[in-house]
């Protein structure tokens, strides 16, 4: 990656912020602005794996010690999603808390209510929720069956990043195939897959964007292909569909093929199956397809297809593979997005129509970045401040140039010298602020703070607020 993809959401997954105070105060007790639209693009949910975020104009929700909670931005004050009074918050009496860390995920507030998708053990499904922001009167829009513990089943394992956006909640599951005992491994054969849906809020209707294998498939093959969203919005949803055109060879299916002489070239290897993934990373053909969604009209289509890039490592082998493009958001209903290149140090990033498919090139990054980017697979809007697109020019001495592109009047403006790492690290914003973490090459508990946008514009990252 380099510097290129510099300043994700994703680095929240390693945060181990401790909060100030665990506080068990139920939200009832907060005097906070909460019911209120927030940003009408998309809004991220917080996970409950690295304690990751989801900021609103008065506050931040996120998990804690197993339970839904709110930072509240005025009041300097943390609460549990529950307006019961005398709540110990400790078991499922209390609508806030859930039993293992990753049993709730996609919290966020978007509209005017509070949404979370948690696993409910009674019913074995994984229910999106929706609730008042104190968190009562909760209500199940959507519940996804997790499945049997059985051999010759598919079984939920995992829920992805939940995006909110254009009335839907979108987002992935992961699932794993209960096979049966293979006689070399005393283990279970292992398949997994994922489907990629979308759930209305109001009425609970789906959209699904692929179904599960019948059977046992090895997973990224042509019929258990991998689904990952690149950008959801207001306007539009973007998905890749991934997938290799030689399918890989199960542990079981390599074995009964080696004892029929295949694969002799792997027969003096401690470890023929290693030796097998190996010439197989190097030696597949893998494809991807963008499908875009218009939220408007509810229509699919085909957007881009074609073969994944492949990297190499120091020895010439295929460490892995990357798409085209980093999809950075939308403006005016146009895609913005960058093309991916590991090999070439500037970056182009284009406008593009895709009514007219007319292409508009907005920036060419020498040797820098912009500020806010996903990775492949993830979403987040590099859009801030309504308008703005913040990046960076590399400069000598480790030290990194700060500007912004404003998509509006198409002006670029400089803004202050910066550390080459990036001192503030945006997670998101309000209306007048940037919520972020100040970067420490010593510290593993990075810290969350606030800043007046007007004070960052200025270069003045001592002004920041600390906040937990």
């Amino acid at each position: 990656m380099g510097f290129k993809i510099l300043y994700s959401l994703v680095i929240l997954l390693f945060v181990s912020a401790s909060m100030s105070a665990c506080n068990s105060r139920p939200i009832s007790e907060s005097s906070i602005q909460l019911n209120s639209s927030v940003s009408e693009e998309v809004v991220l949910g917080a996970g409950s794996f690295g304690f990751t975020y989801s900021v609103g104009e008065y506050g931040l929700f996120y998990h804690k010690n197993n339970k839904l909670q709110y930072y509240d931005l005025e009041a300097k004050e943390s609460y549990v999603l529950c307006s019961k009074a005398n709540c110990s918050h400790s078991d499922a009496s209390c609508g806030a808390w859930y039993k293992n860390m990753d049993d709730a995920t996609g919290l966020a507030m978007y509209g005017e209510n509070v949404y979370v998708i948690k696993l409910n053990p009674d019913s074995n499904t994984y229910d999106l929720l929706s609730m008042d922001p104190t968190g009562s009167n909760q209500k199940v829009i959507y519940s996804l069956d997790v499945g049997e513990y059985k051999p010759g089943s598919w079984v939920a394992n995992d829920i992805g990043d939940v995006y909110y956006a254009g009335g839907m909640a979108w987002f992935s599951a992961q699932y794993q195939y209960i096979g049966e005992v293979t006689e070399e491994s005393n283990e279970f054969d292992y398949f997994e897959s994922t489907i990629a849906l979308g759930v209305n809020l109001q009425d609970g209707t789906t959209i699904m964007l692929n179904e599960l294998p019948e059977d046992k498939v090895m997973y990224e093959s042509e019929d258990n292909a991998r689904y990952e969203f690149e950008l959801v919005s207001k306007d539009y949803v973007l998905v890749s569909k991934n997938w290799n055109t030689t399918e890989q060879l199960s542990q079981k299916a390599f074995y009964e093929a080696y004892e029929q002489g295949e694969f002799e070239e792997f027969g003096n290897a401690a470890d023929p199956q290693y030796e097998y993934l190996m010439w197989y990373q190097d030696h597949k053909e893998s494809m991807f397809l963008y499908l875009l969604y218009d939220v408007q009209n509810g229509e699919w289509t085909e957007f881009e297809s074609g073969k994944h890039k492949a990297d190499y490592d120091e020895d010439g082998h295929v460490s892995g593979y990357h798409l085209p493009y980093i999809f950075l958001g939308t403006y005016d209903g146009k895609l913005i997005y960058q093309i991916l290149d590991y090999e070439d140090p500037d970056i182009p990033v284009y406008l593009l129509d895709v009514k007219t498919n007319e292409r508009e090139q907005i920036l060419d990054i020498k040797n820098g970045g912009t500020l806010v980017t996903a990775n492949s697979g993830n979403v987040i809007s590099s859009v801030m401040d309504d308008e703005k697109i913040l990046y960076c020019l590399f400069t000598e001495n480790e030290k990194a140039d700060i500007f912004y592109y404003n998509l509006r009047t198409k002006e670029h403006v400089e803004l202050f010298q910066d550390d080459r790492r990036i001192t503030f690290r945006m997670i998101g914003e309000t209306a007048d602020k940037y919520i972020g973490i100040i970067y420490s090459p010593v510290s593993y508990n990075p810290t969350v703070y606030m800043i007046d946008k007007e004070d960052y514009y200025n270069g003045d990252l001592k002004a920041a607020e600390k906040l937990f």
